[in-house]
């Protein structure tokens, strides 16, 4: 999701608690804005655990390779370990 959609949405929903508008419209567009929030909210939540949880895999995987590696030199098709 953008980063912009939540900032629309929270516009939106300000500008309807001062310009109100009537009815059932005013509580379709206020509930439509509020979720919008919150589904953003819950997203940005479960993107950084994401994250976090990638970061510890690939930390996982380096310690169980190899120490052991092999670097090459460009051109000289001479490898040294590193």
């Amino acid at each position: 999701m953008s980063k912009w959609v939540p900032g629309v949405a929270l516009l939106g929903l300000v500008s309807l608690m001062v310009i109100p508008a009537p009815g059932v419209l005013g509580l379709i567009i206020g509930g439509t804005c509020t979720a919008v929030i919150i589904i953003s909210g819950i997203l940005l939540i479960l993107d950084l655990a994401a994250n976090r949880v990638a970061l510890a895999w690939e930390r996982m995987k380096s310690r169980s390779r190899n120490k052991t590696r092999r670097a090459v030199h460009a051109g000289s098709g001479i490898a040294r370990k590193v």
